[in-house]
């Protein structure tokens, strides 16, 4: 209980430091037209049925949510809210996309060589799941550490042309969209829209 205490106060101070809103700033993209995609409450009902699964498949286990910082901050900070099963919580930041989405190449990882996961349940949290460079790298960087299980969990699946070959899907997901750029809870461009409660597509 003292864990979750902790977070969400955490939460708190990281969404005021991480979070900025559409309206302080021009962006050289027009959001005028967004379209919502994913509800609030789409997002909730959702997230309520995957911690009851979680749950009932970690009995008399303690997890080690490993979040993708930044865009599955808001998501883990409300799946977490809904776990009954005991539970620590990690951050690694990655980076490979560059303007509009569009992969860089080379990804880099930060913060994974800090953290002790040996013989620990381990479940990967992210916002997106593209073309699944970032997870399948991170899952194989974990995997090194040899902890007692390891899956993953992704907000949203992309349906894109771009997935790579011969690489595994989440192990969990909740959503399955079209190949569109998405902003909100949590997904951001520029590191701006994040704040939205939904989940909207930008044309």
């Amino acid at each position: 209980m003292m864990t979750k205490k902790i977070f969400c106060i955490l939460s708190i101070l990281m969404v005021s430091f991480f979070i900025k809103t559409e309206g302080k700033v021009n962006v050289d993209i027009d959001f005028s037209n967004l379209e919502l995609m994913i509800s609030q409450e789409e997002i909730k009902s959702k997230i309520v049925q995957l911690a009851d699964k979680i749950d009932d498949e970690y009995k008399d286990k303690e997890i080690v949510f490993l979040m993708i910082m930044k865009g599955a901050f808001i998501f883990t900070s409300d799946l977490v809210r809904e776990i009954k099963t005991p539970f620590s919580i990690e951050a690694i930041k990655c980076s490979s996309y560059g303007p509009r989405g569009k992969e860089r190449g080379e990804l880099t990882i930060q913060g994974l060589e800090k953290l002790d996961l040996k013989s620990k349940h381990v479940i990967v949290v992210d916002d997106i799941y593209d073309s699944g460079k970032t997870l399948s790298s991170v899952m194989k960087e974990i995997e090194k550490q040899n902890p007692a299980s390891l899956r993953s969990l992704i907000l949203l699946v992309k349906n894109t042309e771009r997935r790579l070959k011969n690489i595994d899907l989440p192990d969990f997901s909740l959503f399955e969209i079209e190949d569109k750029f998405v902003v909100g809870y949590g997904l951001d461009y520029k590191e701006y829209f994040r704040g939205l409660k939904g989940i909207y597509s930008v044309e």
